[in-house]
């Protein structure tokens, strides 16, 4: 506040007072939040999720008046197949006086990643029961063969296609099959 006195050549003088004030109305400038997506480690990414949330999405933001505090909405990322699954965050810049800025981008687990086929599928020779060995063809598909399987991200399940046994001499003959984990 300030006191303004007039003067005349005489002497007489008159005051009157003002107050110059300060306001901060201005929002904080704001650089765009920016999405990520990531490859599932199958344990919830929570380092990389932690460190996006923290760097704020990637977004930056300043104030030529006061100083800058952060807040996010992130509740939890959506439950899609296994262990993937996404956010859409909004990211929210306050200054001291209260003026705001909002940006939201989006965070991504995604599983891009083939299972992994550990132990391969093995041939198996068993000798003719003369009726088809149908029970030992069975166990042997749906055991896949052997092969072991395995996928960081979420289960999976196996099938497979088998050609007819071929007819050889008697009761014998050879299938081929093909197993495929998804």
């Amino acid at each position: 506040t300030v006191l303004f006195t007039a003067t005349d050549e005489c002497g007489n003088t008159n005051t009157t007072s003002a107050t110059f004030f300060i306001q901060d109305t201005t929002d904080p400038t704001l650089v765009a939040a920016s999405d990520e997506t990531v490859e599932c480690d199958g344990a919830g990414n929570q380092a990389q999720l932690d460190a996006w949330l923290n760097n704020n999405g990637g977004a930056s933001s300043d104030d030529v008046c006061a100083a800058i505090t952060w807040s996010n909405d992130f509740n939890d990322l959506s439950d899609d197949c296994g262990a993937t699954g996404s956010a859409l965050v909004t990211f929210t810049t306050t200054d001291n006086c209260g003026n705001t800025q909002t940006t939201s981008a989006t965070f991504t687990i995604e599983d891009t990643t083939d299972p992994a086929i550990d132990t391969p599928a093995s041939d198996e020779t068993v000798e003719c029961d003369g009726a088809g060995n149908d029970a030992q063809l069975q166990a042997w598909l749906d055991n896949q063969g052997g092969a072991i399987a395995s996928d960081i991200c979420s289960g999976f399940e196996w099938t497979y296609v088998v050609t007819p046994l071929t007819d050889d001499c008697g009761e014998t003959g050879s299938a081929d099959a093909t197993w495929t984990v998804t």
